[in-house]
């Protein structure tokens, strides 16, 4: 299998703070760690990190075969785009998921705001066709500022956002195996009968291992979906078109790698708006 070299720019605006970050208009070149757990590396990352003076960041992301170096343009689609970039203050509070876009020169672009200053984990899922999944995380610092402990204080198994609740069944996870997590979604006490599809599934969700970082992103199956499926892999799932309706009863197929505690964000869209609610989960 071909291995390539992906390349992550990341002009980041940086603000003030306790301990340096990048100096302003300095390139910083950051090395990619591998966080894809029970997958194969085939691709390394390196990421060069320009910094300004505010929050914001031009992205600008591409992949170069090796060892000729040839510049690689072709990206399959999973859950309707080709690159699912994950932004995560390293105190695990704030969460983005954003999609850069590929142009015909081949690299990946879109203009990024971090709501403060801070250190970032900065996760990169995409699948380089050839290659199969990939994800790299790279740490950067958004101004200057000390690194942040993770906040994993306890959550009840009812979170909420906007008029919705979501409930899981159990705030444990089997390390080492597959948990099924049922997620319950209510709208002013009742199942919630207007949420609809997002990117592709009925909802998303992103584990990050509190210790090693390492990263899960798993797409939620629908009620009676979930027992037909049994254990169907994941990426089996038919996507389901963007005017989708959504079963307010979910199943999350979870395969925890390795005892600890874990952070969850979970995306659903209800109402026309796209929420997210975390959750802390342990596994053991």
């Amino acid at each position: 299998m071909r291995r390539a070299l992906l390349t992550l720019i990341l002009i980041a605006t940086a603000t003030a703070g306790c301990s340096r970050g990048g100096d302003s208009g300095a390139a910083t070149a950051l090395t990619g760690t591998f966080a894809l757990p029970g997958k194969a590396q085939t691709v390394d990352a390196k990421l060069l990190a320009t910094f300004g003076d505010g929050r914001d960041a031009q992205l600008d992301l591409s992949e170069t075969q090796r060892p000729d170096g040839a510049l690689v343009t072709s990206y399959d689609i999973d859950m309707t785009k080709k690159l699912h970039m994950i932004v995560i203050s390293d105190d695990l509070t704030t969460f983005q998921h954003v999609h850069p876009v590929l142009g015909a020169d081949g690299h990946f672009t879109m203009h990024l705001r971090v709501p403060a200053s801070g250190g970032y984990h900065v996760y990169a899922d995409a699948v380089p066709h050839g290659d199969g999944q990939q994800v790299f995380r790279f740490d950067v610092p958004f101004g200057n500022t000390l690194s942040n402990a993770p906040d994993l204080a306890a959550t009840p198994a009812t979170g909420h956002a906007g008029p919705y609740a979501v409930t899981l069944d159990k705030l444990k996870l089997d390390a080492g195996g597959t948990t099924m997590l049922t997620v319950h979604v209510t709208k002013n006490g009742k199942p919630a009968k207007d949420l609809a599809s997002y990117l592709g599934g009925a909802a998303h969700a992103v584990f990050i291992n509190a210790k090693d970082l390492t990263y899960i992103h798993v797409h939620p199956v629908q009620g009676n979906e979930a027992a037909a499926m049994g254990d169907m892999a994941m990426g089996d799932m038919k996507e389901l078109s963007g005017s989708a309706k959504v079963n307010p009863m979910m199943m999350l197929h979870v395969a925890a790698p390795s005892a600890g505690t874990y952070k969850l964000w979970l995306q659903f869209r209800g109402g026309g708006r796209l929420y997210v609610v975390p959750f802390v989960l342990t596994a053991a």
